[in-house]
């Protein structure tokens, strides 16, 4: 029997164990908002949404209770002018607001993938307000927004998640396809040549690369692009530039 058979099974085992040893630690502890993500991330690998929605939902209650416990003891320590541990205190409760940042753009996944866009829009927007330092968090809402063909605020929210993280290449290629969207071609070829800087294999935007090439008329190019792609992944089809390949 092969080798490669029996990975998955030692993998099964492995994740079966872990998710026991999260559920006993809750059991401990029902507060522990790490262990309700760690469990939720594995349902949703699992592709089981309601388990990984129910537990995401758990880490971002028991995140938000402790916020603003950390915040109340905070400010009362400051008010006794105990500056070290008030700082202490709103230190943590930042740190919780990041943690809960990460566990609104999961959840905005799973509504994303379930067509609620407009649950999903809200995640993100309290993400955002959780830690507006996160370019993924807008760089995934300006994705929500093209989706729903607001492209102004998606360009807007993009632009900052760029500012926020200059070597992201969605970003890039999302940017280039807004850009596309709205003719302006020379820009949108500069953010597609960036996104393949920083990933040369990156077959999506060959692809959009190909076809802004076929927009200017600029076949060769095009050709170029499209067969760098189909050298990457054989399989993959363009109606449109299809055609060039004769």
């Amino acid at each position: 029997m092969s080798k490669t058979k029996h990975q998955p099974e030692v993998k099964t085992e492995f994740s079966q164990g872990l998710k026991a040893h999260l559920l006993k630690a809750l059991e401990t502890d029902p507060k522990f908002s790490e262990a309700h993500f760690q469990l939720a991330l594995m349902y949703k690998k699992d592709e089981d949404h309601k388990a990984a929605e129910r537990y995401f939902r758990k880490a971002i209650k028991s995140d938000s209770h402790q916020i603003l416990a950390l915040e109340k003891r905070g400010k009362n320590l400051l008010k006794k002018c105990q500056f070290q541990h008030a700082k202490r205190l709103f230190l943590k409760a930042q740190e919780k607001k990041h943690h809960c940042a990460r566990v609104n753009i999961q959840l905005s996944d799973i509504y994303n993938n379930q067509n609620k866009l407009v649950k999903a829009k809200t995640c993100l927007e309290h993400s955002i307000q959780l830690n507006p330092a996160s370019s993924k968090a807008y760089r995934n809402l300006a994705i929500l927004l093209l989706l729903q063909k607001n492209y102004n605020a998606a360009r807007l929210n993009i632009e900052k998640a760029l500012d926020l993280d200059y070597t992201d290449c969605l970003s890039h290629l999302n940017l280039g396809m807004i850009m596309k969207q709205n003719k302006d071609y020379k820009d949108a070829e500069l953010h597609f040549l960036i996104a393949l800087y920083i990933n040369p294999k990156y077959v999506a935007c060959m692809l959009e690369i190909s076809h802004l090439h076929l927009i200017m008329k600029n076949q060769m190019e095009a050709k170029k692009y499209y067969q760098k792609a189909r050298e990457i992944s054989p399989n993959i089809k363009h109606a449109k530039l299809d055609k060039i390949l004769g």
